[in-house]
């Protein structure tokens, strides 16, 4: 996967990030249905923009 954020300028920089990894997925089957069980995001690289993140 790859994912690409941004947030309003900060001090006239850009805010945000681009990310790459990879999804982990379990799936079951409810009700003859298969659905997500579990599901977890592994970054493998991140690069922060110039005027970084935003303060959680």
């Amino acid at each position: 996967m790859d994912d690409y954020l941004e947030w309003p300028e900060k001090d006239g920089l850009p805010q945000g990030m681009r990310g790459y990894g990879h999804y982990h997925e379990e799936y079951r089957k409810i009700d003859g249905k298969w659905l997500i069980s579990r599901l977890r995001l592994d970054r493998l690289k991140l690069e922060v923009f110039e005027g970084g993140l935003p303060p959680v």
